[in-house]
């Protein structure tokens, strides 16, 4: 198998990359004048051959309306199910484990549609089985492999604001007016947003701002690989909190907000006078022994972060080409920013079924209790949860994407099986977490012995 840190035709790539980044510059600074450019283009792909003369405002006008138009229609993350009667017949007649995360993985890769992937499976014994997989045979991760791990980050937010709560520190009906300083100013539609709401995603705030600066960082998203959220700082959110509207209690309804868990974290913030890295470490990955759960790395932990790739998105870029990791700033790394690896998140997992004997087992089982139905899934504190009743199966899980990587962690809390899944692109869709997982709750049996140790897999 090729190894896909290059393409086909390098030469071609550079000047596509080098078009579109100087597109992308002009749109981050604003530098609309109605001046003509001369600008070659390579890429007959995209646009005819040859030098070309653009006006660019009329250009930027296009390029923003195409881009936000492309990006609605992707929607966001998704996760593909397959009838998993036939593999879970396969297991209950004693077939491996390996064989079916093969099966899920291996075309994944194959067909480069997945440069690098890390697998871990919990069985209700408690034992973790590990999986990994890559292009290039030089580069397979392993259970120590750090991922940015995207969404899956609110999910530790949400554990923390269950914890703080226990520990009396905080309540969910904290409002924004409560908790901030008497002298700063809150609008009247932010003023009775609760804790609860943030974590639960009916605050009332949306998905990302919905504004013209919001929507020129998506443009130099998608051309040119930026971080989309990089504007959103203290500021940004002061100014937020004082000035914006949201619509009346009675209708505000469930919608996904990356915004409102930056919200979120800089109220507990503020609440405990504490950051949000420093509480995550000694609330949760202290006493979980997670040492590789961070939103920083350090020296160490960098030398084995895995390589990101285009996936996906960056909606311009080839596939597969290096893409280097986020930092999401104090406000936004809420929303996505931390790092973990397989070992790290199975006992994360292990803990949430309840299977560690730790203290916090009980507490992070809360997360099941179900805040908000919404169409077609359930809505935890952090979680999400799909019912499957003709495969006797509720799947709790998060899906993250950040950078070029996206991720997934899912539990079976009945039958305690969970699943994690990293990957070292950028893509929308899941295709193996929910058909492991259900795969796994109808084979009625443990897998087979001989998957009991770890595994390491390349192709």
């Amino acid at each position: 198998m090729p190894d896909l840190s290059t393409v086909q035709n390098p030469a071609a790539r550079v000047d596509r990359k080098t078009f579109f980044s100087t597109m992308t510059r002009r749109l981050y600074a604003g530098q609309n004048q109605a001046a003509e450019n001369p600008i070659m283009i390579i890429a007959p792909k995209f646009l005819p051959a040859g030098p070309a003369r653009f006006n660019f405002p009329i250009l930027s006008a296009i390029l923003i309306f195409l881009v936000a138009l492309g990006t609605g229609c992707a929607g966001y993350t998704s996760r593909s199910t397959v009838d998993p009667t036939a593999a879970a017949g396969r297991l209950r007649n004693g077939g491996e484990l390996k064989t079916e995360v093969d099966a899920l993985a291996r075309p994944l890769i194959v067909s480069e549609n997945v440069h690098d992937m890390a697998i871990g499976v919990l069985t209700p014994d408690g034992q973790p089985h590990f999986f990994n997989y890559s292009v290039t045979t030089n580069n397979l991760p392993g259970t120590n492999t750090l991922f940015q791990i995207g969404s899956i980050t609110k999910v530790f937010v949400a554990s923390l604001l269950i914890i703080l709560e226990h520990e009396g520190k905080l309540k969910y009906t904290d409002t924004v007016r409560s908790i901030l300083p008497p002298d700063v100013k809150v609008s009247p539609d932010m003023a009775d947003v609760t804790l609860g709401e943030l974590a639960a995603h009916t605050s009332g705030l949306p998905r990302e701002p919905h504004t013209f600066q919001q929507l020129r960082f998506v443009v130099a998203f998608v051309f040119g690989g930026i971080n989309p959220y990089m504007f959103i700082d203290k500021d940004y959110i002061d100014h937020l909190i004082a000035t914006h509207r949201l619509p009346p209690k009675a209708k505000r309804k469930y919608n996904y907000s990356n915004l409102g868990y930056g919200l979120l974290a800089h109220l507990i913030e503020i609440k405990t006078g504490r950051s949000l890295p420093d509480l995550i470490q000694e609330k949760i990955c202290d006493p979980l022994n997670l040492h590789d759960t961070v939103f920083v790395l350090n020296p160490e932990q960098r030398t084995r972060l895995q390589q990101g790739h285009a996936g996906d998105e960056p909606r311009f870029w080839p596939r597969n080409v290096k893409m280097n990791d986020w930092d999401m700033g104090e406000i936004m790394r809420a929303s996505g920013e931390m790092y973990s690896t397989t070992a790290d998140l199975m006992t994360f997992a292990k803990s949430n079924l309840g299977l560690l004997g730790n203290p916090l087992d009980p507490l992070l089982a809360k997360n099941e209790q179900v805040q908000v139905r919404a169409p077609g899934e359930d809505i935890t504190y952090g979680w999400m949860i799909n019912r499957y009743p003709a495969w006797g199966a509720n799947i709790q899980y998060m899906n993250g994407i950040m950078a070029g990587y996206s991720s997934y962690i899912g539990l079976e809390t009945d039958k305690k099986f969970a699943v994690v899944v990293l990957y070292s692109n950028f893509n929308w869709q899941d295709k193996i977490g929910h058909n492991l997982l259900l795969r796994l709750a109808n084979s009625k049996i443990q897998p087979a012995p001989a998957t009991n140790s770890p595994v390491a897999e390349s192709h």
